[in-house]
């Protein structure tokens, strides 16, 4: 710690009293026609729902392995309890084999 640095008893820290400081952001039209519109405008896009994308988990770890696609020898990391796959350069649905 340099030496010009001075503490004193009262650091600016605890609790404000409401309305102590004004809000940091006030929307256009006030914070009761904020909420309004948001929740018009979700009720709206739950009633009709036609988004261009949609929500969903991502995908758990699993086990995954290569194998080999046996007509062609392709390899793709699939998951250990594949025994077939669509394989991507013979466009064949084949049974893999797992590379050793």
């Amino acid at each position: 710690m340099s030496k010009d640095f001075k503490v004193d008893g009262n650091l600016g820290v605890g609790e404000l009293s409401p309305g102590a400081t004004p809000r940091r952001w006030e929307p256009e039209g006030g914070i009761n026609k904020h909420k309004e519109r948001i929740h018009r405008e979700s009720a709206h896009v739950d009633a009709h729902g036609n988004l261009p994308f949609t929500f969903s988990k991502p995908r758990k770890a699993g086990r995954r392995q290569y194998m080999e696609c046996e007509s062609c020898g392709h390899i793709v990391h699939v998951s250990v309890n594949t025994v077939g796959i669509i394989c991507g350069e013979c466009n064949a649905y084949v049974s893999v084999k797992e590379v050793s």
